[in-house]
């Protein structure tokens, strides 16, 4: 992808998902920090970008016109308003981050014609080890999209999907690290209370987790209930638990939670 302009991404808000994009791409090598602007009317934030060695921009125009990709990092609330802003700007392209916002709706803010790809990563793209789905508008150029596809298959998995299908992605990968977090602190807290140390419990989960992780991605033809099987021997002490846990439904459980958060994704782009 070729640009004549100063900087490559211009990253309008600049949160936890914006930085760890940012960090990322040039941890990884794959942009350096003199290709990033950022505008983020927060001080705070403006003062870290800069800290990281990013240009900060004094205005939204200024960082939108000074970039080839704009990268739309705000939370829907206000992502109106941003817009609306954007919409007077020269933007040659959008990457917007921005939940349950639809491209269409994006096109009849700022033009039918712009380029836009839509991107669902999660947060352990900030150590190169995220999941992201992603997809385009017709109007984006096949060059323009594979710019994006590298930069997150930088930062870990990368699919294109259906975007009738991304808000379901949310909990697919977005919103599952918060899961395994709580699951993880409720295991942690129940063996706290058995007065197990808090650190040796943390570092002996925290390590089951990654290797199970591992084993799940070299194995990625295999049905996951034989991992299940593996683990649990008959009459053993694994197969009480799971048998517990199918009991009290966890599969409901997760479904509603699901519902819950993909009817918000939808709700939040209405």
């Amino acid at each position: 992808m070729r640009t004549s302009e100063k900087y490559t991404l211009g990253f309008i808000g600049c949160g936890h998902m914006g930085l760890a994009i940012a960090k990322g791409a040039v941890a990884h090598e794959y942009l350096e920090r003199r290709d990033i602007c950022v505008y983020d009317p927060k001080e705070e934030v403006s003062a870290v970008c800069a800290g990281e060695g990013f240009a900060v921009m004094p205005t939204m125009k200024e960082a939108a016109e000074n970039c080839h990709i704009v990268v739309l990092a705000v939370t829907p609330q206000v992502c109106d308003s941003v817009l609306e802003e954007l919409s007077k700007c020269r933007v040659n392209c959008i990457l917007s981050i921005v939940t349950g916002v639809s491209i269409r709706h994006l096109q009849e803010m700022m033009g039918s014609e712009i380029p836009i790809v839509r991107a669902m990563p999660n947060t352990p793209l900030q150590i190169g080890e995220g999941a992201t789905a992603l997809c385009r508008s017709e109007s984006c150029p096949a060059d323009e999209y594979d710019f994006v596809f590298r930069l997150f298959r930088h930062l870990g998995v990368t699919r294109t999907v259906p975007e009738e299908q991304l808000n379901a992605f949310v909990s697919v990968h977005g919103s599952t690290p918060a899961y395994i977090y709580y699951f993880a602190e409720c295991i942690i807290n129940d063996m706290t209370k058995r007065g197990i140390d808090e650190e040796t419990a943390r570092a002996l989960l925290v390590q089951t987790i990654i290797g199970s992780g591992k084993l799940l991605k070299e194995n990625p033809g295999k049905p996951l209930s034989s991992f299940i099987d593996e683990v649990c021997s008959k009459g053993g002490t694994t197969i009480q638990a799971i048998e517990s846990l199918k009991n009290d439904d966890l599969a409901e459980i997760v479904r509603k939670a699901n519902e819950k958060c993909i009817a918000r994704a939808e709700e939040l782009g209405r």
